[in-house]
């Protein structure tokens, strides 16, 4: 992959990250984010170029890989479908293309799920999926969607990790399950960057890869991980169980484990490194 064209569709805190991990190993990336919430204001790399959505629209663009980070089908759709429209055009052409989804696709289940489990009825994830998979199909690209379970790092700011990290921060109140048996996937970011860059470099003719740990941690696990260096979160507000929240999500990586060396860290391992005793 190296001097090769990767066009990112979307700035966010992954794609962020990404966009720094593959200008630092000398891929030419093209960022397009209109850039409302400042969510690439300090990337400023060699070999990346920012771009409007209005922009890139009067561009003709023929890229080796597009990675698309958008939350929902909102863009595609938006402004009369102008950016669908493009991108179903003959102005642009990607040999390859990826969608950074999520775990949130599938169903409730104890097992670990891998690519082949039921998914949910109207999902946001799954909706954009489609709809990139049946664009790939017309111009006859290849298209993979990545299946992301519950990512966290210092630079993720979502999530309940990521509530924990702010809250050590800013002495703030978090909020926290009543359940504490639910179980999440946990995955560092840098191992989903590794990830994502390895499969750049991957042929294969998988529709869908999971990308996680394959470990399943509970909220209670997660706290005890967080009180044995001596954050106990004394300021937190214990919420309901909504029905619609999921008790267990664990990915099956096996997929993913045959065509990169994947060997992701636990979460035990990593917070291990990140927090200082208190």
């Amino acid at each position: 992959m190296n001097n090769s064209n990767v066009l990112i569709f979307g700035a966010g805190e992954i794609s962020n990250l990404l966009i720094k991990e593959l200008t630092f190993r000398h891929n030419k990336v093209l960022c397009v984010s209109n850039n409302r919430f400042g969510q690439i204001n300090n990337l400023s790399y060699d070999n990346l170029e920012i771009i409007s959505y209005e922009e890139i629209q009067n561009q003709k663009l023929e890229v080796d890989t597009a990675i698309f980070a958008w939350k929902n089908s909102t863009r595609l759709i938006s402004d009369n479908h102008a950016i669908l429209n493009w991108i179903e055009s003959g102005n642009f052409h990607a040999n390859k293309s990826f969608h950074l989804s999520s775990s949130s696709v599938y169903k409730d289940s104890n097992a670990p799920q891998n690519e082949k489990s039921k998914a949910l009825e109207n999902n946001r994830k799954l909706e954009l999926e489609k709809f990139l998979t049946d664009i790939a199909l017309k111009k006859e690209s290849i298209h993979i969607n990545l299946r992301i379970s519950n990512v966290y790092g210092i630079d993720v700011s979502y999530g309940f990790i990521g509530a924990l990290f702010d809250s050590i921060k800013r002495g703030s109140e978090v909020s926290v399950f009543q359940n504490l048996s639910i179980t999440r996937d946990y995955v560092h970011v840098q191992d989903v960057i590794y990830a994502i860059r390895m499969l750049l470099e991957v042929d294969t003719d998988l529709e869908c890869i999971n990308i996680s740990t394959g470990i399943g941690t509970t909220i209670s696990q997660v706290l005890d991980i967080f009180a044995s260096k001596g954050y106990n979160f004394e300021k937190r507000m214990e919420i309901a169980t909504d029905v619609l929240v999921k008790q267990v999500s664990i990915l099956d990586c096996t997929n993913l484990s045959k065509l990169i060396d994947w060997q992701p860290r636990s979460l035990t391992e990593v917070l291990s490194e990140l927090l200082p005793l208190k």
